[in-house]
């Protein structure tokens, strides 16, 4: 049984927790998944201890990211405390890089891809010698107070993946899925993964660490052929109906070959599809192949508006003019655009945040979204704000939308949130209005507490977006009118 701790509740299959399941069905396992996302955290421990006593499993498999630790350590205490015949299991991220805060909780951990080592555990298992799993690779396990950790195996090789079983996951979450809201009539949505393997070293993600664990152990960048993502994209539409999908790659335009395959294999189709992007891997004749397989939105990392800052700090080598292209080549052939930003990054001044402001500003996507950097483990960042005395691993929210975690003053952090929310509340958008309320924002930090307060709220929000239509003529002449009226009135 695998327990999926979806802390933030989005609606949308875990693509690990159905990669493994999948396999695991093939060979001919029984699995079941109890799913989180449908019930309030206060209620995850007895839910998750309700199903243990339904289904009985032998093995218990809870795979969590590192903002999702907190909120599952009851689960796991009480599967400790319960487990009887049981073999708990983590992985995951937090697994993958802190493996010795989850050694002391489960019987063993799987690092970085799962589903060979959890076909051999389960093998072992059946055939009655758990004697065997100690040897398994890409395990590790605390012997007394050593934790051990074994060398990685072969990296799972994406060509013989099974067909996904799409059932394991509750229907609501392609009927119900988070993105539904962006492609107009759309009622289900497909979820697909067709690459593993960011080539990549961003400071703030802990894929160059990933890449180091699996150092020697097979190719890195591997991709599932266009045919055998028709294959599992016909299989959901005989399941579910299917009128939109989405990519989780992290890139998918890695080459000339690969965006021609998926024109040829996805036109047909004729379902438009989301995915992500890095903007130097953007180029037209990738574009139009995209566009062609349905590409409906492009998701494309800016994180931070200042130049200097992205190489330096980020290792995002790519200029703003590149960012700027990669924006308007997918304007200009009809697809949509949402922009990611990240504030309050180390040795991110205001001046630096204000330019990812100003950058929106420029390339004026669809959509954008900014976050609040939390510094992952095994990242250059987290270990630089180690370094620094600015974090405190123990402190973890629940999301990347709160003050930031970091011990910076008071002030600061009240400036991070500011600029996030100027991006999540869309004041980077086209209109005098919104550039006079960023201006004022930037001059009079205080003047943003009453912004946010007014476009938070329902009528307010509306008012907002009717005022933002005016010209200045038409809003300064408005002004002049409530004035003069309310003049005449007093006389």
């Amino acid at each position: 049984m695998f327990i999926y701790p979806n802390i933030t509740r989005p609606k949308t299959p875990q693509m690990g927790i159905l990669a493994l399941g999948s396999h695991l069905v093939n060979h001919g396992v029984d699995v079941r998944i109890c799913d989180l996302t449908f019930h309030e955290t206060g209620a995850w421990v007895g839910h998750v201890m309700q199903e243990v006593g339904r289904w009985h499993p032998d093995i218990v498999g809870v795979s969590l990211r590192t903002l999702e630790f907190s909120a599952t350590l009851p689960i796991l205490e009480a599967l400790r405390q319960n487990k009887g015949h049981m073999l708990l299991l983590a992985g995951g991220p937090h697994a993958t890089f802190v493996p010795q805060e989850l050694a002391p909780l489960v019987d063993y951990g799987v690092t970085g891809d799962g589903e060979d080592a959890c076909l051999a555990i389960a093998h072992a298992m059946a055939q009655g010698k758990p004697e065997r799993i100690r040897e398994l690779p890409n395990l590790f396990f605390q012997r007394q107070e050593e934790l051990v950790k074994n060398p990685v195996g072969p990296l799972f090789d994406l060509a013989q993946a099974p067909e996904p079983r799409y059932e394991l996951f509750d229907e609501r979450h392609y009927t119900q899925h988070c993105f539904l809201r962006l492609v107009p009539t759309a009622q289900v949505c497909g979820v697909f993964e067709g690459s593993r393997g960011c080539p990549y070293l961003c400071t703030y993600c802990s894929n160059s660490a990933l890449m180091e664990i699996n150092k020697g152990a097979g190719k890195w960048r591997r991709e599932k052929s266009g045919s055998q993502l028709r294959r599992e994209m016909e299989l959901f539409r005989s399941l579910y109906g299917m009128d939109m999908m989405y990519f989780v790659d992290e890139v998918v335009m890695t080459s000339d070959r690969r965006t021609a395959e998926l024109r040829e294999h996805l036109h047909d189709l004729k379902t438009p599809f989301i995915f992500m992007e890095r903007p130097e891997l953007i180029r037209e004749n990738r574009v139009c192949d995209l566009k062609e397989a349905g590409a409906w939105s492009c998701s494309i990392g800016i994180e931070s508006g200042d130049e200097s800052f992205r190489r330096q700090i980020l290792k995002r080598n790519m200029p703003d003019q590149k960012i700027l292209d990669s924006y308007r080549l997918m304007q200009r052939h009809g697809i949509r655009t949402h922009a990611f930003v990240m504030m309050g990054m180390p040795d991110q001044s205001e001046a630096v945040m204000r330019a990812s402001v100003r950058l929106l500003q420029t390339i004026q996507p669809d959509s954008a979204q900014a976050t609040t950097f939390y510094p992952l483990p095994a990242t250059e960042l987290y270990d630089l704000v180690l370094q620094r005395g600015l974090f405190d691993p123990k402190v973890r929210p629940s999301n990347y939308y709160t003050l930031s975690a970091l011990s910076y003053p008071l002030v600061h952090k009240q400036k991070i949130a500011m600029y996030a929310d100027m991006v999540n509340l869309e004041l980077w958008r086209t209109s005098f209005i919104r550039r006079l309320t960023v201006r004022l924002c930037m001059i009079l930090p205080g003047v943003f507490g009453l912004v946010r307060w007014y476009m938070t709220s329902p009528r307010g929000y509306v008012r907002y977006q009717s005022i933002c239509k005016m010209s200045a003529r038409q809003f300064f002449s408005k002004i002049g009118e409530k004035v003069f009226e309310k003049f005449m009135a007093q006389k």
